[in-house]
């Protein structure tokens, strides 16, 4: 598991900068996290095997560079996919159960801390489509 505050350290992997390279940050996730007023840390857990993690994060991280949010700090979290054969997986205190996960926190976070999830304010979990319900 390899954990970097600064997400320009994911484009260490190829197929990340691929995608990060190809995608177009959403507008509104550009305008939401220029909103952002209160000191806060997002943190991204993924896996850069997993196809969900590579369509999800690359736009967010980018859209986190274009709002250029100093109350914005984004922890990424690369988990191996050997380190899931024994789900859940924890990063700090959290249980991660599906990839990507992104966790909000308030504050700003160097690392992360046991007390850390006493400040999650909010968590989305990458969630399958079914596609006989599309």
């Amino acid at each position: 598991m390899e954990v970097c505050c600064d997400p320009q350290k994911l484009l260490r992997n190829e197929r990340y900068k691929q995608a990060y390279e190809a995608c177009v940050a959403p507008a509104e996730l550009v305008e939401a996290f220029r909103r952002v007023s209160e000191p806060t840390t997002l943190l991204i857990v993924l896996g850069f095997w997993c196809p969900d993690s590579l369509r999800l994060v690359p736009c967010t991280t980018k859209a986190f560079a274009e709002a250029a949010n100093a109350n914005l700090q984004i922890i990424g979290v690369s988990v191996p996919h050997e380190e899931t054969e024994q789900m859940p997986v924890h990063v700090g205190p959290f249980e991660i159960r599906k990839f990507p996960t992104f966790i909000f926190l308030r504050g700003k976070h160097e690392q992360l801390a046991t007390t850390a999830a006493d400040r999650e304010t909010m968590r989305f979990v990458e969630q399958p489509v079914d596609p006989t319900r599309l």
